[in-house]
């Protein structure tokens, strides 16, 4: 008996292609992933985005910028606009680098040359990035005495009244579209116990068909997203201080934004599986995936730049950004709106999706 029960789990095992590769290809994918996020976040795979400035103009100043743009463990650029601090606080406030470097004076005079502008969200940037300058500064600038103490860097981090938020933020993001996703697939589930059970054959059969059902769960996980985001936001301002209520607008169509997709994908998903162990063990492995590559799991500037491009096929990238954005830095609409745009795009095909594939499976 023992080995009769052996043999009926095993052949189920086999003839199952979703739960094999879900139990012996997604794992080891997994790991990959956070094999690659963590040992290139100690070594020269991180890769920063870095604007330099350079006011000093100097026959120093530009050797050590054109090493810099040359170095290749950075991406650093010419800011896009001008030599001026503010310019290069827009760059990192945006988003757009993960630290800027202005050249104050001279960097083989007196006095602290570069000031930093930082981003507290990237935390580990600035000393990285000072690891880099320095060494640059050694080999490029004649004089330099690397054995003398001397203080080379100001700092300028982007928090203004914000300060210590901006990790909270992140993570808020990162929690409520990890979860959104989970809940809206035990939501979407219904789908498979209703197709089993023959009650989805009566409701197409009746007058209305299958669009109101359909409708009718993709608008109840929706909502239950936005709640699920509101509760996990609430406590982010009550115990750490997050200014929801300041841009209330703009979070609440972001997290209206993120939950539609939520909902989408998983009414997606779960009408292609065929039963609700498939379902389950799937949507768990894939979005565990998603969220991984999207940063819910490790900062994304921390990924070499080859896995953020690939994060930005993830849902969770696009809503941990957009919530700092309209959270952390103030953007305004014309910032946000092609998010917002792009998550509900996936949202709705999603259900235009699953729509389509009960009615195919039901005829």
């Amino acid at each position: 008996m023992i080995f009769a029960m052996f043999r009926v789990m095993l052949l189920g095992l086999l003839r199952d292609r979703f739960a094999l590769a879900a139990t012996f290809l997604l794992p080891p994918l997994v790991f990959v992933i956070f094999a690659t996020v963590f040992a290139g976040a100690s070594g020269d795979a991180v890769r920063l985005r870095l604007a330099v400035a350079d006011q000093a103009d100097s026959p120093a100043s530009r050797r050590l910028v054109a090493a810099l743009l040359a170095e290749p463990n950075l991406r650093a650029q010419r800011n896009r606009t001008d030599n001026t601090v503010e310019a290069v606080r827009t760059e990192v406030r945006s988003g757009r680098v993960d630290a800027g470097l202005v050249m104050l004076r001279d960097p083989a005079g007196a006095g602290a040359p570069f000031l930093l502008i930082t981003d507290p969200t990237r935390a580990m940037a600035a000393p990285l990035i000072e690891s880099q300058v320095q060494t640059a500064l050694i080999e490029h600038v004649p004089g330099i005495d690397s054995g003398r103490p001397r203080a080379l860097f100001l700092h300028d981090p982007i928090s203004g009244a914000k300060k210590g938020k901006g990790m909270v933020i992140y993570y808020a993001g990162a929690v409520t579209m990890l979860f959104a996703l989970f809940s809206a697939l035990y939501g979407a589930l219904s789908l498979i116990d209703e197709r089993n059970a023959g009650i989805a054959d009566r409701i197409i059969a009746g007058p209305a068909g299958l669009a109101p059902a359909i409708g009718g769960k993709f608008l109840f996980i929706v909502l239950q997203g936005v709640l699920q985001a509101g509760a996990i936001f609430l406590v982010a301002q009550l115990l750490y201080g997050a200014p929801v209520n300041a841009r209330l607008m703009f979070w609440l169509i972001t997290s209206v934004a993120a939950a539609t997709c939520a909902a989408g994908l998983a009414m997606a998903l779960v009408c292609f599986c065929r039963d609700r162990d498939q379902a389950q063990l799937t949507g768990i492995c894939l979005f565990l995936v998603l969220a991984v590559s999207g940063g819910a799991m490790v900062p994304s500037f921390l990924m070499p730049p080859w896995l953020q491009a690939a994060g930005l096929f993830t849902p969770h990238a696009w809503v941990i950004d957009t919530y700092q954005a309209v959270l952390w830095r103030d953007a305004g609409w014309r910032m946000v709106y092609p998010a917002w745009g792009l998550l509900v795009g996936l949202g709705l095909a999603g259900l235009m999706l699953a729509y389509l594939t009960v009615r195919r499976v039901r005829r």
